[in-house]
């Protein structure tokens, strides 16, 4: 499908500047379709984005986050919250061969987890990406993968990416890329209490094929744009600029969003 829409339509359709556009476009009429929602996601983002400057001895590794881009949204750089190619192969794969495969991003899989919707409806995904467009307006890109890996489920007890740690017996700042990879892994396959076989076989299978795409991203230089340095000030004024400029819902909101 996404090779016949490229003979379709002229390349730069799907180009990061043309995703940059369509991403406004719906980020605007998300501003007012979703508004609701958004104002209640919106405090959502800014307690986890808190919370994520806040706690830095459980930050999941640059590996960590090298995975999860390569397993769930290699091309997280160069889209505004949807991937366009990814949902028109999904589509493709459902009308044609009846497989079921997920077009969700980063920011898409970030707004399942904070309204904890997950209702396999055509209205609950059309206002999943809406609200997905403007997640940027809040926590900043390029440190959203590590954010949602701390609030991930990874299975029985792991929550999120401290209890994954915990009970997998895993330190953050350690991890080989076997050991790495086998955590993101479980965000595909949640790992039960007592895992059976085909779960087991199902993660070990997943691990394996985390790696060698990371060792191919990097040889492309998926992950170039992560490399750029750190400035904690700066992201601490962009939390302050994100929070002062909804100030007025977001007092009212934060303890909802805290319960």
């Amino acid at each position: 499908m996404v090779r016949l829409l490229h003979q379709i339509w002229p390349k730069p359709f799907f180009s990061t500047a043309t995703m940059s556009f369509l991403g406004r476009v719906l980020s605007l009429v998300a501003a007012y379709a979703v508004r609701s929602e958004w104002s209640i996601l919106r405090c959502q983002l800014l307690t986890v984005y808190k919370a994520h400057l806040e706690e830095q001895d459980c930050r999941p590794a640059p590996i960590l986050v090298h995975l999860l881009i390569s397993g769930e949204d290699h091309r997280f750089f160069h889209h505004a919250g949807f991937d366009l190619r990814a949902i028109c192969r999904a589509i493709y794969r459902h009308v044609f061969w009846g497989i079921q495969e997920g077009a969700s991003t980063i920011e898409q899989q970030t707004v399942r987890i904070l309204t904890g919707r997950y209702e396999k409806t055509i209205e609950r995904k059309v206002r999943e990406i809406l609200l997905a467009t403007l997640v940027a307006e809040v926590i900043p890109k390029k440190f959203l993968p590590s954010i949602y890996l701390e609030i991930a489920y990874f299975g029985w007890r792991m929550n999120n990416f401290r209890q994954a740690c915990k009970r997998l017996k895993l330190h953050p700042d350690g991890m080989s890329l076997e050991d790495a990879a086998a955590v993101v892994a479980r965000l595909k396959y949640p790992e039960p209490r007592i895992a059976p076989l085909k779960r087991r076989s199902q993660i070990q299978h997943r691990k394996v094929h985390l790696m060698k795409l990371y060792r191919s991203h990097l040889k492309q230089g998926v992950y170039k744009p992560l490399e750029e340095t750190v400035d904690e000030n700066e992201n601490v004024q962009f939390l302050r600029i994100a929070k002062s400029a909804h100030e007025p819902l977001y007092a009212a909101e934060l303890p909802a969003c805290r319960s």
